[in-house]
């Protein structure tokens, strides 16, 4: 029997595990078309360009293409339509949402000595909430693998005392043992056992087999996910202008990220002779990070021809997770029917782990036609697959995690094209926005359609964007056992709205 000397280490749980999966890190990768109206009205193609506060989250030389000093920031609305894809079968749900989407200010200091090749300077701040995980999503199909494989995947391979409740001993008890001294496979394992999903193949305390109590080939799997969260960038700027020709700075960005993720996944339509039936698994996940990295960027202006190109170095982001699970099923017992509800009502807090996201080049291309307007291209290349988890200790799990990683990702490619015509004080935008892949089976591309109107007063200016853009990712039902795909298309209307004005 086990000791119960762990009851006095109730605070320590999980210490070598995380509790991340690839699916999480599909969500932290994410980026979208967000940040100031004019910015998004071109589609983001700014890298050649600068003189808008995202332009400078994206190359920072871009602030000091400003003249003046400027503050400014900016709101949108977005619409966003959710298709869910399972077997075949689609679900669709809507979704509102009002955000503070970027706040800047640009400090710029020109130089009148016409000897010195340095003719201006700038120091700025920008806030840009580089992805939003905001999402409602439903999922329903008919599968012929279980929830029950899930469990069994974590259960072989521990002993059957390891998961049985002992005289004096609850839920919740066991359920912390099993995360501090052994881990999160335990606490499956547990949690299958206790609601009858799963027994041993026999009733030996050694026992490291188990077998499934669900009988069906044809199980009604509904899955229901309420994300929410941000990834937060705020970068401190510093840029020059040399000789009037090149623009080169640096950004120092702090990252914040949340995520917070609600599963709740019921199977039903087993058959009529299965022991267990209709069985409800409920999973959050909260992850809080902060990160840091660095850009550097140049612009080069030859006569009509703007050339820009920026690194961006991996973005190092320290995650802390919490977890908590419930599980609930249906048996009959003598003729009586009984729902079994296993609810540790425990917070797993895992121990903090590192993510390296990969860094990124991008090259940029504009033309300037004098007064009338100009045309701009943006190329960058990410490669996620190099996407990477680290600990202060050796972990199988993270190892196993990386080489998933490692070989499901994609490097990605982005193209970003948009232009602008002026008509006195007002200027006319629009854009195209083009992403490829992040994994082969992704059903499409990540495409956007933007387009834009700015009206400029002299001393102030106020910008509007509106833009249709489609995102497609891939997904599994769970991590282990129950791997089945999904698909998710998000269709986002965005309208943005952006003012500034000089100081």
């Amino acid at each position: 029997m086990r000791s119960l000397v762990y009851l006095g280490t109730v605070l320590i749980m999980s210490q070598f595990l995380v509790s991340q999966t690839l699916n999480d890190l599909t969500y932290l990768t994410k980026t979208g078309l967000s940040g100031s109206a004019r910015f998004t009205g071109m589609a983001g193609a700014f890298g050649a360009l600068g003189g808008d506060f995202t332009a400078i989250s994206n190359n920072p030389a871009a602030s000091s293409v400003f003249l003046n000093t400027e503050i400014g920031g900016s709101i949108n609305l977005q619409a966003l339509e959710n298709e869910g894809k399972y077997f075949g079968e689609s679900k669709s749900t809507n979704q509102d949402t009002f955000y503070f989407d970027q706040f800047g200010a640009v400090f710029v200091f020109n130089n009148t000595d016409e000897e010195n090749p340095w003719s201006r300077i700038s120091a700025a701040i920008n806030v840009n909430r580089i992805a939003n995980f905001d999402q409602q999503i439903s999922l329903s199909g008919i599968n012929n693998t279980s929830i029950a494989d899930y469990f069994l995947y974590y259960a072989n391979g521990i002993a059957f005392e390891e998961i049985q409740l002992y005289d004096d001993e609850t839920i919740s008890d066991i359920y912390r043992y099993l995360g501090d001294e052994i881990g999160f496979g335990a606490q499956q394992a547990f949690l299958g056992y206790q609601s009858y999903i799963i027994d041993p193949l026999s009733s030996n305390d050694l026992e490291k087999s188990y077998t499934s109590n669900i009988n069906s080939i044809n199980n009604l799997n509904n899955l229901d996910i309420i994300n929410s969260g941000l990834h937060r960038k705020t970068s401190f700027n510093f840029s020059a202008l040399y000789e009037n020709i090149l623009h080169f700075g640096i950004n120092l960005n702090l990252h914040k990220l949340e995520f917070r993720n609600n599963q709740d996944f019921f199977e039903g339509n087993q058959d009529q002779d299965s022991f267990i039936y209709d069985v409800k698994f409920n999973n959050d996940l909260i992850s809080y990070g902060d990160g840091f990295s660095i850009q550097f960027g140049g612009i080069l202006k030859l006569e009509n021809i703007r050339l820009g190109v920026t690194y961006d170095s991996p973005q190092w982001i320290d995650i802390q997770d919490e977890t908590q699970q419930k599980i609930s099923a249906y048996r009959f017992d003598e003729d009586f029917e009984i729902q079994e509800i296993i609810d540790p009502d425990i917070t797993n807090s895992y121990s903090p782990y590192r993510l390296k996201i990969p860094s990124k080049t991008t090259l940029s291309f504009a033309y300037i036609f004098n007064m009338a307007g100009l045309i701009s291209i943006d190329y960058s290349a990410q490669n996620l697959s190099n996407s990477y988890f680290s600990q202060n200790v050796t972990s199988e799990f993270l190892n196993s995690l990386n080489t998933e990683v490692n070989k499901t990702l994609n490097s990605i490619n982005t193209l970003k094209i948009g232009g602008e015509y002026r008509l006195k004080d007002i200027s006319f935008r629009g854009g195209y926005f083009f992403q490829t892949k992040n994994q082969d089976t992704n059903i499409d591309e990540d495409h956007a359609l933007t387009l834009g109107i700015g009206f400029d007063f002299g001393g102030s200016n106020l910008n509007i964007s509106f833009i249709k853009f489609e995102q497609n990712k891939d997904f599994k039902l769970f991590s282990k056992g129950l791997t089945s795909p999904y698909q998710i298309k998000e269709n986002l209307t965005q309208l943005t709205l952006s003012y500034n004005f000089k100081l």
